[in-house]
């Protein structure tokens, strides 16, 4: 007898034995019809591409549940689910259906109806003919975020094939477009690992670089529910065969497997199926992506493999660009310490003075929640923020006491200079702007184009503070240093005519609670 949870001897009159006396299913994601499909014989329901059903969600086992006609009746039976098959909210291993009952398999909701299957598409006509053998497909795929609605008529076989390509190619697409916007390497690779977990059932995911001094395969991200102690050794035989012959595994059945005898992770850990890619890089392999499941009637298939090993070949090329930028950006920020260290060295005084205020800016900025962007920006405008004294005497920027009128003058011109220099560089425009006003004074009064309040660029605010604080802390030719403290009552002193009292405060909080610090000169 089967079980029944719900809708016990509800009128079924809708559903006959009869050909062409059908019912129909209509799977929701997000509240919205996602698929109309009727029901002929039998319908199965699953993550895997041969389903009548397929659900894109690492919620739903491959072959998760089969929806089937009896005399009379439609029975709706979970396969042996990892999450299992809810009926109007009730989990089930067998139940009858009725006219209206709610199917809950992962995130999605099947809405079964016993009325005879109607248009799926408005102002089109369907085919009511027992004889035609086509179904009628309305896919709105929101497990990929899809905007567009496709209507297609096709037989079962090709719908198969449809939505096979249709979740491998969105898959690669979502991948891009994660290479398209990730910032840095750690990033990348945990949000590589969060895709191939969307659409691959896998309880361990690891994307493991070679280090090319020990050899070692170092776990670059990780995605697991066990603890950082207790993540499993993974087979070596199989990861130096992925990465020294460049090939892709697939072990559906890894306790069978001679790959990995002696592997202490399979038997501790109870790994029931695994898979091992390389990730390629043009003529480069930089490690591998390994994904191992324990559940029971979760096996791994070609199909996950071949979408495995385009997202390794994706995410490899992802992986060594990211490289060559990051390093790329090292050695420019490198070069231009190195550059204004050089220029400053001449100074006894202010040497080191550009890359400490760069460091007060970065900590300054970094308190106020600035994006990461503007902060890169706003340290090298700090780098740079002196590099128009180049041209001034050194008689003039050394001058132990107070400079003349002429001598101001020429002073006052080095922002502009800077500036100059800088707007001719691609890619430096918004800096030239920083170094160009970062004399500005927030009343107004200051150089050189006496600009006022907000009107000023954010980032010169806070370089003219930073610029402050090193020189009220650091020894000058007409005086000795002062303390932190000493320069934050200076600072307030001067909040709303020479800086942005908004900026001040900040500061003032940043330095109680040790987030602004000197560093050795």
């Amino acid at each position: 007898m089967s079980e029944r949870t719900s809708g016990a001897g509800r009128n079924r009159s809708g559903i006959q034995g009869k050909r062409g006396q059908v019912a129909k299913l209509t799977v929701e994601l997000d509240g919205r019809p996602a698929q109309i499909i009727r029901i002929e014989d039998v319908v199965t329901i699953g993550r895997d591409s041969n389903n009548d059903i397929q659900l894109i969600d690492a919620k739903v086992s491959r072959r998760h549940s089969i929806i089937e006609r009896r005399k009379g009746y439609h029975v709706i039976r979970d396969l042996g689910s990892r999450n299992g098959t809810y009926l109007n909210g009730v989990q089930i291993s067998e139940s009858e259906l009725a006219s209206g009952d709610r199917i809950r398999i992962g995130e999605a909701d099947i809405v079964f109806e016993s009325e005879p299957f109607l248009d799926a598409v408005p102002g089109r006509e369907i085919s009511r003919d027992p004889a035609d053998s086509s179904s009628m497909i309305r896919i709105l795929d929101h497990s990929f975020e899809l905007k567009n609605l496709v209507d297609v008529e096709i037989t079962r076989e090709g719908k198969q094939d449809l939505k096979n390509v249709l979740a491998k190619l969105t898959t690669l697409f979502e991948v891009g477009n994660i290479i398209n916007v990730a910032r840095d390497s750690k990033t990348l690779m945990n949000e590589i690992l969060d895709q191939i977990t969307r659409v691959i059932m896998a309880d361990r995911c690891y994307l493991l670089l070679r280090d090319e001094n020990s050899g070692e395969f170092v776990p670059a991200a990780v995605r697991t529910e066990e603890t950082q102690n207790n993540i499993p050794k993974l087979s070596n035989t199989i990861l130096n065969q992925v990465f020294e012959n460049g090939i892709s595994i697939l072990s559906p059945d890894a306790f069978q497997d001679e790959r990995f005898r002696g592997s202490e992770s399979i038997f501790v850990h109870s790994i029931r199926s695994a898979m091992c890619v390389p990730l390629k890089c043009r003529n480069k392999i930089l490690g591998v992506i390994h994904v191992d499941t324990k559940g029971s009637h979760d096996t791994f298939t070609e199909s996950d493999l071949k979408l495995l090993t385009a997202i390794g070949i994706s995410a490899g090329i992802a992986i060594e660009n990211m490289r060559l930028f990051e390093n790329l950006k090292r050695l420019f920020r490198s070069t231009v310490r190195t550059i204004v260290a050089t220029i400053e060295a001449s100074d006894p005084y202010t040497g080191g003075h550009s890359i400490r205020v760069a460091e007060f800016s970065k900590q300054l900025a970094s308190c106020m929640g600035l994006h990461e962007d503007e902060v890169e920006r706003l340290e090298m405008a700090a780098l740079l923020h002196d590099v128009g004294k180049v041209g001034i005497p050194n008689e003039i920027l050394n001058k132990p006491g107070q400079f003349d009128t002429s001598e101001i003058n020429i002073m006052q011109l080095h922002p502009v200079t800077g500036a100059d220099i800088l707007v001719n560089i691609e890619g430096m425009e918004d800096i030239a702007r920083i170094v160009r006003h970062h004399h500005e004074r927030f009343d107004g009064t200051g150089y050189p184009d006496k600009l006022k309040g907000e009107r000023i660029p954010l980032g010169s605010r806070i370089l003219c503070i930073a610029d402050t604080l090193d020189a009220i802390t650091t020894d000058r030719a007409y005086r000795p240093k002062n303390s932190l403290d000493h320069a934050l009552r200076e600072i307030e002193g001067s909040s709303e005519s020479q800086f942005d009292p908004d900026i001040v405060r900040v500061l003032k909080k940043c330095i109680a609670s040790d987030n602004i610090r000197l560093t050795e000169p």
